[in-house]
């Protein structure tokens, strides 16, 4: 048997993340959200957080559905409970049929992306949370990925008082990299999550300085404005070291849009090309490009437009300008070639520790169905053997639980591989659980390579015997596996 092993999922309450804030960031057409944006956002946010009930409660909630959509009301009603225990058994519940063995959910420090208006959890506090209620109770089934921060590693660093605390208050308590790696010693965390829209590139950040410190300006943080590129670079590359040499695999977030420091700072921050440099000076590093920088099923087989006017406008903004959403997708100022998802696949193909899962894609959708079919056709023709082996499957709750028929996730993304003739028997199986136990490191990396990246599965091992937990079916499996 083959263990379904899902490798993007998330636990975090409303509570745990700056929700006015990320809400005040976004961009509303209508006079009236923007005019009403103080209170209402103030009021979601209490509500969501759990704090606040009643008919003024409920009627702005109500005003949200509307706005927002039905499916909304679900992911509102998850994100109120404060128990991760019972948000994990949701997500359990949701996807019985599919007999997942392995939830990773990918922890994210949201923390200094966004205006501070309420205070929340310490993040080392979050993190003992997930490891008390998720990773010990579930008994092998959830192992997560810690959060790092590279802002709140500087801020330690040098001495400056958090998010929300005033000028001369309180420093800054906990290095996100120390945090990181106590997560994964002790507490039965197996990788580290990088969330690069915050306001962050994986390398090269002198480019990005502007773009960097409008976001602090803006969200009154302007104390973390003395923070430089080189310093974002050295700290990143402590974290690629340590990862790379304590076998420990990072996850980013690559696509067009999601929790953003401003809209549209993902192609500012967060392409998939950003990785190159990070690939090229540390090879041995495992990197899951998360959503696979997919935004559009047609989009592996569309041209990009390039119009000859918008060029001297694009390069007039990125050198003088300098303005956020400037959606600059590139740091030397040429003009994108390819979409995202062939980028992605091209980098597969190029460096052989690279993965990207397809969490989130929307196929529940039966008129996107036929659209992966015939991307994924022509991508495995174009790179023959290179997608099947480093395609991961991953469903994104409890984001995805805004979606109608999510819970159909793994079945429909079946049909666009299997169903569509793309895998045959033996690589679904590597997509449903064997890719990601390589990813993990928990696996040899081909069937080729019999070494395996095993500081991982030492760690489990260990994590096991110490908490006195009968080791899991899918890890025993992976123990045993020798190949097919």
């Amino acid at each position: 048997m083959t263990p379904v092993i899902d490798v993007h999922a998330h636990v975090f309450r409303g509570r745990d993340i700056p929700l006015k804030g990320y809400l005040l960031s976004r961009t509303y057409p209508e006079w009236y959200i923007r005019l009403l944006a103080p209170i209402l956002f103030t009021v979601i946010e209490t509500a969501i957080r759990g704090e606040s009930h009643g008919w003024f409660v409920d009627l702005v909630k109500q005003i949200a559905f509307t706005y927002t959509g039905k499916n909304y009301r679900n992911w509102a009603d998850i994100l109120s409970q404060g128990d991760m225990e019972e948000i994990t058994r949701r997500m359990f519940s949701a996807f019985q049929k599919d007999r997942i063995e392995l939830s990773v959910p990918l922890m994210v420090d949201f923390e200094y992306g966004f205006k501070h208006s309420r205070r929340l959890q310490p993040i080392v506090e979050q993190i003992d949370a997930v490891y008390r209620d998720v990773v010990l109770p579930f008994k092998g089934r959830v192992h997560p990925f810690a959060p790092f921060d590279p802002t709140r590693e500087l801020a330690y660093r040098a001495g400056l008082p958090g998010p929300g605390e005033p000028d001369g208050g309180p420093r800054e308590k906990y290095s996100s990299l120390d945090s990181a790696k106590e997560a994964v010693r002790n507490k039965g965390f197996i990788g580290i999550k990088v969330y690069n829209p915050l306001g962050y590139r994986p390398f090269g950040n002198t480019v990005v300085d502007t773009q960097r410190r409008s976001i602090f300006r803006r969200n009154g943080m302007t104390r973390y404005e003395v923070f430089t590129g080189a310093q974002y670079d050295e700290v990143l590359s402590e974290l690629y070291r340590y990862c790379e040499r304590e076998e420990v695999p990072i996850t980013g977030h690559c696509t067009h849009d999601g929790i953003e420091a401003y809209p549209r700072a993902s192609f500012d921050f967060a392409s998939p090309r950003y990785w190159r440099a990070v690939l090229e000076r540390y090879p041995r590093l495992h990197v899951n490009l998360a959503h696979f920088g997919w935004s559009r099923p047609e989009e592996y087989l569309d041209v990009p437009r390039q119009p000859f006017f918008d060029r001297p406008w694009q390069a007039f903004r990125r050198r003088v300008a300098g303005a956020p959403g400037r959606a600059s997708d590139l740091p030397s100022g040429a003009e994108p070639t390819v979409h995202w998802v062939r980028e992605v696949a091209g980098m597969l193909a190029r460096y052989p520790n690279l993965y990207a899962d397809v969490a989130h894609h929307p196929v529940m959708d039966d008129r996107n169905i036929p659209k992966y079919q015939e991307a994924f056709t022509a991508m495995c023709r174009e790179f023959p053997g290179v997608i099947q082996q480093r395609l991961l499957f991953g469903i994104d709750w409890h984001v995805i639980a805004r979606v109608e028929h999510y819970e159909e996730f793994m079945e429909r993304y079946a049909r666009v591989l299997a169903g569509g003739k793309i895998f045959t028997k033996n690589e679904m199986r590597d997509f449903m659980g064997w890719n990601a136990l390589r990813f993990l490191g928990i696996l040899p990396p081909s069937r080729k390579v019999k070494s395996r990246w095993s500081k991982n599965w030492k760690r489990l091992k260990t994590f096991y015997r110490k908490n006195r937990l009968r080791q899991p079916k899918w890890f025993r499996e992976a123990s045993a596996y020798k190949g097919e």
